[in-house]
């Protein structure tokens, strides 16, 4: 990242606080000894001691670790609350607190709103979210934040931050009025803060004065520092006074895009004039060939940048929209395994009905065989016993007393017709079962006086024995016609049962063997896939790596991983490594084991001033080695 060339005594300047200047007040120095921000995060780390997944106390600590300036620490507290707690819109918040420390205004400004809108109280991120707005030229929007902050409770370094917002906007004056109280109580960090605040207005012979008693020694090499921040614009004069920065960069034109639109326009103040004790400027002159040709060069330079920061923020870009289809992806895969779990339950579902269902007609068929057999069985005893009752019956004889009968108006000598009786009598008793009718209606017909039969007084009729058989018979015959009937309607209705049970069992089974064509099609399908995904899985396997640059020219990446290593030592000894990205290509290291590896590497190069991210290649992406010497 391109820096003042005398960086070191500046950093030392923003580092540090030195002695109180001789033209200040000789009285003894204060050096406070309160760590208010140190002794909350001690108290969260004790809770988090007695419960390691407190939501609430790794925010804090999240927080608390980004304001002290440890910004890899507060990254981690934060990533193990979002694991316990994704959505809490607190992390978001926190996160941009350490994201400020990261020199990444932009992106915090953006979590800042979505936290805000969240419902996320903004009381406790006004310093940090004062100092983004700095960072981005909004120097309206960054004291009113400090102002705010500092109802809510006074805070040294809110102040010092207010102080300089107000002389990085030029307002001398009001900076002194604000910074007094901390320069009567000889803080050190205020009289840096007098320093910058002076230079910024011109006042570079004050600032001088302030460091040689600060910084005895580096002076000299501070004044060209002091000299140039008057000629800054806003943003680069706050990067200047908080990180000692004084080039903008392509990562920090990428991250000003990130930024959400601010509450209402602001216009930036320009610079007071120079206090009167101040000697008049030097009429301008014009810049000789060699300074326009580093102007050139500079703006070149400038131009480079921007599309450094334009590839940058569309490779983010392009990124996120991976990842997101990455995910849907997932979702459709893990939506379709669960639709195929789904059609395997039915199907066994299905076929333990079908076995059921077979079961049940089985036995339903095995119970109306022995239904009929029984039928069949008791019938034909039944025709037995009818056939042997029929067989063991005695015929039917007339009784041997003369019938009574009556006979009117008879001659006397009627003697003959005796044997006539006594012979159809005899007739009739030889006769079956079936010829009683006929006898009966020939007795009933004789009028044969009882005295000329010479019999007595007849005996009472026995019942005859004709009734019982012939209603048993009867009974037998309409029992064997329903037996009959019912015989064949159990065979018509067995026969229509078993041709409606083949026709279904062979549609279930012309279902079955479609459907078991229709699986083993599919799962030649899946092994198919899966022996492809497997190949490009073995050739090039989804891998982490990290993001330095790119380029549309694949033969000047080279170059560009040499700029890069030169930049961040943490990059020299690696392999560089390229992978298209639409019209341009990415330039890469790596590969790292996991993602958390490749985004540990990413904290590192930023530490160098490298801005990287973490990139992800799938399965089957090629990515080529790049030539480096």
């Amino acid at each position: 990242m391109t820096r003042f060339p005398l960086l070191s005594a500046t950093a030392l300047l923003l580092a540090t606080a030195a002695p109180l200047p001789v033209a200040a007040q000789s009285g003894a120095i204060v050096q406070s000894v309160t760590t208010p921000n140190a002794d909350r995060l001690s108290e969260q780390m004790r809770i988090l001691g007695r419960s390691p997944n407190d939501v609430s106390a790794l925010i804090e600590a999240g927080r608390l670790s980004g304001k002290l300036g440890d910004t890899d620490a507060a990254m981690q507290f934060l990533a193990r609350a979002e694991k316990v707690a994704p959505s809490d819109p607190r992390i978001r918040a926190a996160r941009a607190v350490a994201l400020v420390g990261m020199e990444r205004p932009g992106e915090a400004l953006a979590l800042f709103a979505s936290a805000e809108r969240a419902g996320v109280a903004m009381t406790p991120y006004l310093a940090e979210r004062g100092l983004a707005y700095d960072l981005l030229g909004q120097g309206t929007l960054a004291q009113a934040d400090y102002r705010q902050a500092l109802r809510a409770g006074e805070d040294d370094e809110v102040t010092r931050r207010l102080a300089l917002s107000l002389g990085i906007d030029g307002n001398l004056a009001e900076a002194t009025k604000v910074l007094n109280p901390l320069l009567v109580q000889n803080d050190r960090a205020a009289w840096r803060v007098r320093a910058f605040t002076l230079a910024m207005s011109g006042d570079a012979a004050g600032a001088d004065k302030i460091t040689a008693s600060m910084l005895p020694g580096f002076a000299a090499s501070l004044s060209p520092f002091f000299r140039r921040l008057p000629q800054l614009a806003g943003a680069d004069r706050a990067f200047a006074v908080h990180f000692g920065r004084l080039a903008p960069t392509p990562e920090r034109i990428a991250d000003a895009r990130l930024a959400p639109s601010f509450p209402a326009p602001v216009r930036a103040t320009a610079p007071v004039a120079v206090a009167a004790a101040t000697p008049a400027p030097t009429p301008v002159r014009q810049p000789s060939a060699a300074e326009r040709r580093r102007q050139a060069a500079a703006e070149q330079a400038r131009s480079t940048a921007e599309a450094q920061a334009r590839q940058l923020a569309q490779a983010r870009a392009d990124e996120t929209a991976r990842r997101e289809s990455l995910a849907r992806l997932n979702a459709e895969r893990a939506a379709q395994a669960q639709r195929e779990r789904d059609a395997q339950q039915l199907a066994a579902q299905q076929a333990e009905q079908a076995r059921i269902a077979e079961a049940t007609r089985l036995e339903a068929e095995r119970v109306a065989a022995r239904q009929a057999e029984e039928r069949r069985v008791a019938a034909a005893a039944l025709a037995e016993r009818d056939r042997q009752a029929q067989a063991a019956r005695p015929p039917v004889q007339v009784a041997a007393a003369p019938v009574p009968v009556t006979v009117v108006n008879r001659p006397a000598a009627t003697s003959p017709a005796t044997p006539t009786v006594s012979t159809a009598a005899a007739t009739v008793a030889t006769r079956r079962e079936s010829n009683d009718d006929v006898l009966a209606r020939i007795i009933r017909n004789l009028d044969i006086p009882a005295s000329e039969l010479g019999v007595g007084p007849p005996p009472p009729p026995a019942a005859p024995a004709t009734s019982t058989t012939f209603a048993a018979d009867a009974e037998a015959a309409r029992r064997a016609a329903a037996k009959r009937e019912a015989d064949e309607r159990a065979v018509e209705l067995a026969k229509a049962a078993e041709a409606k049970k083949l026709a279904a069992a062979r549609a279930a089974a012309a279902k079955k063997a479609a459907d078991a064509k229709k699986l083993a099609d599919e799962k030649k399908a899946e092994a198919a896939e899966a022996a492809k995904l497997a190949a490009a899985k073995r050739a090039d396997p989804e891998r982490h790596w990290v993001q330095v640059a790119g380029g549309a020219n694949v033969a000047g990446l080279p170059a560009a991983w040499a700029v890069m290593a030169g930049k961040a030592p943490a990059l020299k000894g690696r392999q560089a490594w390229t992978t298209p990205l639409r019209a341009t290509n990415r330039l890469l290291t790596g590969p790292f084991k996991t993602d958390d590896e490749a985004q540990a590497f990413v904290n590192t190069l930023r530490k160098s001033g490298v801005q990287a991210f973490a990139f992800t290649s799938e399965v089957g992406q090629k990515v080529a080695r790049v030539p480096i010497k």
